[in-house]
């Protein structure tokens, strides 16, 4: 009798286990969703914490339970897509600069024709590149908003200029390549100055179209004339004399 008692207190508190979890997902789940909505809505700046707990029907304690504070509860949100964005670039920079370096190898320091390196790289394989991106960041659309128009006040307020930092080191690294440069102390001035700017240029083009296109449809549409426009202005750069 003891034994059949015991076991089935073992099995209630088990049953009482999942149900205080499932609980608390729900709870977490709809912190999440009111505090997207407050932070689309005010920014990060203004937006409260009481108004959140307040739209989720919880309390603030219940809020402090899962998140430490407000920049925890907002990285909660952006985090994630962020850091998926991060290793989708970083995987696409490893591969074009092993690519980039295989064609300069074989050109002995000549600087490569604009021939020779599109077709090293193809179009097509920057084009699919950036569907991939662009597909991510509408399917993850709200998040970034969020980093991209309401994080002033956050640690992600400069989200952008950290993205636009590790392109330029790409592009730098591209671009002493293609040029036949033996090390970074061969670029110049205006050298420095163009691949900063074109960095900020492609970044520029995503947010762009996040902004102003409706679907990804649409997305895609206007992405071709926009890398288009990349890649030719990138090799006109590299063969400049």
């Amino acid at each position: 009798m003891y034994i059949m008692q015991k076991n089935y207190i073992t099995v209630l508190l088990f049953v009482l286990g999942i149900c205080v979890m499932e609980n608390e997902k729900e709870t977490k789940k709809k912190l999440l969703k009111c505090a997207m909505k407050e932070f689309s809505e005010k920014g990060y700046m203004k937006a409260s914490l009481r108004n959140i707990c307040k739209e989720a029907g919880v309390t603030t304690g219940a809020l402090y339970f899962f998140f430490k504070d407000k920049e925890d509860l907002f990285g909660n949100l952006v985090g994630g897509p962020l850091k998926n964005l991060e290793k989708i670039l970083d995987e696409h920079f490893t591969e074009e600069i092993a690519v980039t370096k295989e064609v300069t190898k074989e050109a002995n320091g000549i600087q490569i024709s604009v021939a020779d390196l599109a077709k090293a790289q193809g179009f097509e394989d920057d084009m699919a590149i950036a569907r991939m991106v662009i597909h991510y960041m509408f399917r993850e659309k709200e998040a970034f908003e969020l980093l991209i128009t309401k994080s002033q006040g956050s640690v992600y307020e400069t989200m952008v200029d950290q993205v636009v930092d590790k392109v330029e080191l790409h592009y730098t690294q591209m671009y002493i390549a293609m040029k036949g440069y033996k090390s970074k102390r061969e670029l110049n001035k205006e050298d420095k100055f163009i691949i900063h700017w074109m960095s900020h240029d492609q970044i520029q083009i995503f947010i762009h179209i996040l902004k102003h296109c409706k679907d990804v449809k649409e997305a895609e549409k206007q992405l071709k004339n926009m890398m288009a426009y990349m890649i030719g202005g990138w090799f006109g750069v590299i063969n400049t004399k």
